[in-house]
C-alpha cells in the first residue's frame, strides 16, 4: 500500500510540475491586455522589477499593457532609466499608465512613460518639483564636489522638465520651469487641463484584461556610513 501511494504522489507531482509549461503553450492566446499594479517606491531594484514584468508580458504576445501607479517618488536616475526602456517598447505594444492615488517627484517620470495616461478623480494628485541631495554619513566635500553635484542636480531638473514638457501643452513649459524651483501640486482636473492626462477616469480595468503586481524586492544591504550622495525627487521627508 505504501508502494502504491508513493507512486500516486510521485505522479501527482509530476503532474503538477508540468502545469507552467501547459499555461505557457502556443495554443493558449494572451490577454488583450495585462494591468499591472505598482504601489512601490522608485529605486533600482522597483524599476529592474517592473520592466522585467514589462517585458515578460511583451514575450507572451500581449499588446496593450497599463501600468496602475502610486508612488511617493525615489530615485531620479532609476525612473529616468525606466521612462527610457518603457518608451522603446516594440511600436505595436500600447502602454497606459494610470495614477490610482499619487504621482509625486520621481514617479512623473515613470508615468510620463505612457502612451495614454488617465487618473481616478480626487482624491488622487501629481506632484512636480525639483531634485534634491541627500549627503548621509561622514562624507565630505570641497568646492569642486559641491560644484559637481550641483551641475548632476541642475541637469536631471532639466531632464525631468524634458520628460514633463513634451507631454503637457506648450503654455504650461513655464509652470513646469517654476515647479522646478520650488512645487506645484496638481488635482486630476488641473492635470487633465494641462494634457498631462487624457482623461479622467473611475476604472482601469476591461473585460478580459488581466491583472498582476509587482512585488517588493528584498532588502539590500544597510547603506554604509561613507556613502555617496544620492540625488531624489520625493515627498517623503527624511
Amino acid at each position: 500500500m505504501k508502494s502504491v501511494e508513493r507512486i500516486l504522489a510521485l505522479t501527482i507531482l509530476a503532474l503538477i510540475s508540468t502545469l507552467p509549461t501547459l499555461a505557457q503553450t502556443p495554443g493558449n492566446a494572451p490577454p488583450e491586455r495585462v494591468v499591472i499594479n505598482f504601489m512601490l517606491p522608485i529605486a533600482p531594484e522597483t524599476m529592474n522589477a517592473l520592466v522585467n514584468v514589462v517585458n515578460a508580458q511583451v514575450a507572451r504576445g500581449v499588446k496593450k499593457i497599463t501600468i496602475v501607479v502610486s508612488s511617493h517618488g525615489g530615485d531620479t536616475a532609476s525612473g529616468f532609466a525606466a521612462y527610457n526602456m518603457l518608451t522603446k517598447l516594440p511600436p505595436d505594444v500600447e502602454l497606459t499608465t494610470f495614477n490610482t492615488g499619487i504621482i509625486d517627484s520621481a514617479a512623473m517620470l515613470l508615468f510620463c512613460a505612457g502612451k495614454h495616461r488617465y487618473s481616478f478623480p480626487d482624491p488622487a494628485r501629481f506632484l512636480i518639483h525639483g531634485n534634491s541631495l541627500d549627503i548621509m554619513g561622514n562624507a565630505s566635500y570641497d568646492a569642486n564636489g559641491l560644484g559637481a553635484q550641483l551641475a548632476q542636480l541642475n541637469n536631471l531638473n532639466q531632464m525631468s522638465l524634458n520628460v514633463i514638457a513634451a507631454i503637457v501643452h506648450p503654455d504650461k513649459k513655464k509652470d513646469i520651469e517654476a515647479a522646478m524651483h520650488g512645487q506645484i501640486i496638481l488635482s486630476p482636473k488641473d492635470a487633465e487641463s494641462w494634457g498631462l492626462i487624457d482623461a479622467v477616469r473611475t476604472n482601469f480595468m476591461e473585460e478580459g484584461a488581466v491583472f498582476v503586481s509587482v512585488n517588493a524586492p528584498a532588502s539590500s544591504e544597510p547603506l554604509k556610513t561613507d556613502t555617496q550622495p544620492v540625488i531624489t525627487s520625493t515627498s517623503i521627508t527624511k
